[in-house]
């Protein structure tokens, strides 16, 4: 009995040790988010949106796009644009929703389908494969069938000219939690379909109408990139600036010393500008991240813990809600998101050599000494610095796939010059030491490598590009083939 009685009183002590220490733990946890931070400029300007006036939308290319699926009931262009303002006015309608009530679905405005898929455009057998070494030779084999495709879908290309050529193209979309997309998918298509087009008129003589088709790609996808507001839409230009380089590569390799200055000059002038950087889309991204805030700034309508098989009210879920909100200042949260996105904005206008260092010093600042792993460091908004751990996107990524195109671009400007001054194969090492900065290496600004086994321009990227053989990040130029 003696042995009980001190072991229920050692019990009992510790019980009461580990009260004690639970209530300060509980009451420091309060104290640290008793009040959360006032909003920043630049969360409250990100959480500001401003609908488009009638004059912004007035010959404006990006409603095209919007609505590039649109059925052709009479006007190819008039139709495109009707469902892209109709897309547009849906999508302000939505946006404030979400501001309202969050991501809840009842009573949401349903958003318009999007028809997106681009294999009636050009299916994935009639496409330059990622290994073939001459895409204008590809094509060539399958003429038939690429001129049928481009006679079926001269609705689809009437559109993607007069966007390239409206007034003006501007992107009035809201981006916000549950945001829809243009048809990227079908415009991806498309613009390959416009570059296989005029790899077809130049094997058939017509270089020049090759070049001409060739800019109108190169100034939609240049448009689209420049009025991106979004990381998506940012990589999907990208994408399509690679097909681009492909295609310049391509002609560059079948330039004859009879060719105009014609074709010379414009193939030159499409070389010579870089990827865009991502600062508007940088810009998106935060009013995207300031809309996932919206239900969280208000207690009434976020959530920690739903459970749909219990019927509001329940008293626990309330319980688990509000002991996490103990350690979620909203408010503070979105202040830190911006900053974070404000860093990298800044870091996306570094050239790629100074990328490395800049990472190095600023990985991800919310997530070090993670919230997640070591909670106990982090009693001031402690979930809120867990969550935004977790969510942030790997911004570091999206900025190197920009300096590894950018890369790419300064290996067929080489391979275009090399083949203009007839650099012959012995002397490509010498000729390449004495290129200029802007045509080396943008990562570490040494000379682009030579191949000498292959005869090939290389250089090597950071990202795996969907596009290379094997996804590899290597980018590879065959000369003399």
């Amino acid at each position: 009995m003696t042995y009980l009685r001190r072991t229920l009183k050692v019990l009992s002590w510790t019980a009461l040790v580990i009260g004690v220490l639970a209530a300060i733990g509980l009451a420091l946890l309060i104290a640290a988010n008793w009040r959360d931070d006032p909003l920043s400029e630049a969360a409250q300007q990100a959480l500001r949106y401003t609908p488009p006036t009638e004059q912004a939308l007035e010959d404006n290319g990006y409603l095209i796009l919007l609505g590039l699926d649109a059925p052709l009931q009479g006007d190819a262009v008039a139709d495109a644009i009707a469902l892209g303002r109709q897309r547009l006015a849906r999508e302000i309608e939505r946006r404030r929703w979400v501001e309202a009530h969050g991501d809840a679905e009842e009573g949401m405005p349903q958003s318009i389908p999007v028809e997106s898929s681009g294999d009636g455009v050009l299916p994935m057998r009639l496409r330059c494969p990622a290994t073939e070494s001459d895409c204008f030779d590809w094509y060539g084999k399958h003429r038939e069938e690429i001129k049928a495709l481009v006679q079926a879908n001269q609705p689809l290309m009437q559109r993607l000219q007069a966007a390239a050529t409206a007034a003006q193209f501007s992107n009035p979309a809201p981006f916000y939690l549950l945001a829809e997309f243009p048809p990227y998918a079908r415009l991806a298509r498309a613009h390959e379909l416009w570059l296989a087009q005029a790899s077809l008129e130049w094997t058939r003589g017509q270089p020049q109408r090759a070049m001409d088709i060739a800019r109108q790609a190169v100034q939609l996808r240049s448009r689209l990139a420049h009025s991106s507001n979004n990381l998506l839409t940012s990589m999907v230009a990208l994408a399509m600036q690679y097909r681009e380089l492909r295609w310049l590569s391509d002609a560059s390799a079948h330039l004859t010393p009879q060719m105009s200055a014609k074709v010379l000059k414009p193939l030159e002038e499409m070389l010579d500008k870089p990827p865009t950087p991502l600062h508007s889309a940088f810009e998106g991204e935060k009013q995207f991240v300031a809309s996932i805030s919206f239900s969280q700034l208000d207690p009434k309508t976020f959530r920690f813990f739903t459970s749909p098989w219990i019927e509001e009210p329940a008293w626990w879920q309330h319980l688990l809600d509000r002991g996490a909100t103990l350690g979620f200042l909203p408010q503070h949260s979105l202040n830190l998101s911006m900053e974070n996105l404000q860093r990298m904005q800044a870091l996306s206008a570094l050239p790629a050599h100074q990328l490395e260092a800049a990472f190095s010093n600023n990985p991800r600042k919310m997530a070090e000494d993670s919230a997640c792993d070591k909670p106990w460091k982090h009693l001031r908004n402690g979930v809120g610095l867990c969550m935004m751990a977790i969510i942030v996107p790997d911004y570091p990524k999206h900025l190197q796939r920009i300096a590894d195109i950018d890369g790419y671009r300064r290996l067929v400007l080489l391979q275009h010059r090399a083949a203009a001054q007839r650099v012959a194969p012995k002397d490509m090492p010498t000729w390449l030491a004495k290129a200029p900065q802007e045509l080396r290496n943008p990562y570490t600004l040494q000379p682009m490598q030579w191949d000498v086994a292959t005869g090939s321009l290389v250089f090597e990227g950071r990202e795996p590009q969907n596009q290379n053989p094997d996804q590899s990040p290597v980018y590879r130029i065959r000369l003399h083939r």
